[in-house]
């Protein structure tokens, strides 16, 4: 009995975990968001430590709760973020102060 009663158990608490999740999502999709773009040193893809570089400020803006990362990628010369925040105008400035802290604002554009 007690092998139908623990799966079950487990799929109820999965389930729930889910729907949370789902609807977290689902709300911070309706935030504004800002885009963050770092000029690459080619045209192509983001190189590994440029990566880490776009990964690090990411982390850091979450950390500040600035904002939470909705999507990232690279190309063309450019490594992107958007960031979801409450208001775009103040999350902009506090963005660029921070990439003028990790001497990244020479080749960034912030736009809200």
């Amino acid at each position: 009995m007690i092998w139908i009663i623990v799966p079950l158990f487990a799929l109820v608490i999965f389930g729930l975990y889910v729907r949370r999740e789902a609807a977290r999502l689902r709300a911070e999709d309706l935030r504004p968001r800002i885009l963050v773009k770092l000029k690459l040193a080619g045209n192509g893809m983001a190189t590994p430590a440029e990566l880490h570089e776009r990964q690090a400020l990411e982390a850091e803006i979450e950390k500040r709760g600035i904002g939470s990362i909705a999507d990232t990628g690279s190309g063309d010369g450019w490594a992107t973020l958007q960031v979801s925040v409450v208001d775009p105008n103040a999350a902009a400035e506090q963005v660029r102060d921070l990439l003028r802290e990790q001497d990244l604002f020479d080749r960034a554009e912030v736009s809200a």
